[in-house]
């Protein structure tokens, strides 16, 4: 049984709250993952507001739950969908326990308060407004909450997609990467994500003469292995402008009142702007517009004493929209020369919707009542989400989970990082934001 908090909002609010720390306290950490019991309780929710909402699994405690809102038929599907497992946290570094669900200064604490069991729950709250409201669609609206999407997603909505696919088959799917407020020179703007870089992780490994520790040689595998991490993290890869980001830089030029002349996003003007951002922004600016490598483990050797004839460094490689995941390994390999073999492990390919497609319009319409003066833009995710399988049925994937923080809220360092919290008041403010966005849409 889950304690009442008194939050102070409304009883809409009292409720997303209760059911945001109940599924914060179901530990759904991935590996193993263990989503089935998250599943079921949201499938419980939605059983007693008069859905029929079915949970499949790829493999047992995998659980992925699905459920619809019936529409006329006039126009297809609308998918809302989200993940439920969440990476791994330290127990000892958190102020509050991560699997407590604790309220305190304001937000709710957890792993998955913010990535993204509360878009979940947003996305919970709007299918059952809508059945409580008896709300008239053009579309049918579709809820799927679903596993594994931290360590690729193939047991939670690529599942789906290859074995059950006409549970989620839609025209348009809605989840996460933007709608949470950014301030730029003090305005705050809310990024609706269009776009998100292709992913090509790989493993680098490079060969040497194995032999005695006690014996120097200049051409080691290992030696090999940390010229190649050096090479990497110095290698500065082509400027590249998308559709998408350039659409953002427009809007970013217009919030920082530049001269109509730094508008066009070229590797000039590019620069120019980068020098006066914050660094986190500009960073991942940088991260939009070129492709990157990331040299994010090593491998190497069993004994001191032995010098090993292989040396392995992992890669987490993503690539921009426009090529393909040949020509950006290509570009590696004219970064590193002959004498290292790559293997791919893990790949997915770059997605982008043209900025200001249907659903962008109906989410900035909504979002200049919710937050006037505001700008809404699109953006690109550095970063991949599970619409590279959401994709695959030819639905036009956006990201946008509503969510409104003070200036000065740590949010990026929260995402993964210790100490993982959400603004109750900026939940709950998202909640309506969403049903707006949902309700008009498919109407």
């Amino acid at each position: 049984m889950t304690e009442t908090i008194q939050t102070g909002g409304s009883t809409q609010t009292d409720e997303a709250v209760r059911y945001l720390r109940d599924v914060l306290r179901i530990d759904t950490t991935n590996p193993p993952g263990n989503e089935t019991e998250a599943a079921q309780y949201l499938a419980e929710v939605l059983r007693r507001d008069g859905y029929d909402p079915i949970v499949r699994e790829s493999a047992p405690g995998r659980g992925n739950v699905v459920a619809r809102y019936p529409g006329t038929g006039a126009l297809p599907p609308l998918l809302l969908y989200g993940h439920m497992d969440v990476v791994m946290a330290e127990p000892q570094r958190w102020t509050l326990a991560p699997f407590s669900g604790e309220v305190a200064d304001g937000c709710i604490w957890g792993r998955g308060a913010l990535d993204m069991k509360s878009l979940v729950v947003q996305e919970l709250m709007v299918m059952l407004m809508l059945r409580r409201r008896g709300v008239r669609l053009r579309r049918d609206v579709i809820f799927a909450a679903t596993a594994d999407e931290e360590v690729g997603g193939r047991a939670g909505m690529g599942f789906l997609v290859d074995h059950h696919r006409s549970l989620v088959q839609a025209e348009y799917g809605l989840s996460e990467g933007g709608g949470t407020t950014m301030y730029v020179a003090g305005k705050a703007l809310y990024d609706v994500r269009t776009a998100e870089k292709g992913t090509c992780r790989f493993r680098l490994r490079a060969l040497g003469r194995p032999g005695h520790g006690s014996v120097p040689r200049a051409d080691t595998a290992v030696t090999k292995a940390a010229e190649a991490v050096l090479a990497l993290q110095r290698a500065r890869f082509p400027f590249r402008a998308t559709p998408t980001v350039d659409a953002f830089f427009k809007e970013l030029c217009r919030a920082l009142s530049l001269p109509p002349d730094m508008h066009a996003l070229d590797e000039h003007n590019f620069d120019r702007v980068m020098q006066i951002l914050p660094a986190d922004l500009a960073h991942y600016l940088h991260a939009i517009t070129h492709d990157t490598v990331v040299p994010t483990g090593l491998r190497a050797g069993r004994k001191i004493n032995v010098i090993p004839g292989e040396a392995d460094v992992f890669v987490d490689g993503r690539y921009l929209p426009g090529q393909t995941a040949g020509e950006f390994l290509g570009e590696v390999r004219g970064i590193l020369g002959p004498g290292y073999e790559i293997e791919s492990t893990d790949m997915s390919e770059p997605l982008e919707d043209p900025p200001g497609d249907p659903l962008f319009q109906t989410i900035r319409s909504v979002m200049h009542r919710y937050a006037p003066g505001s700008i809404v833009a699109p953006i690109m995710l550095a970063g991949a989400t599970d619409a590279k399988h959401v994709a695959r049925m030819g639905t036009r994937c956006l990201g946008f989970g509503p969510l409104r923080v003070a200036e000065g809220f740590p949010l990026e360092h929260l995402i993964h990082g210790h100490d993982e919290r959400i603004p109750i008041e900026g939940f709950a403010w998202g909640i309506d934001v969403l049903h707006d966005i949902v309700s008009e849409f498919c109407a």
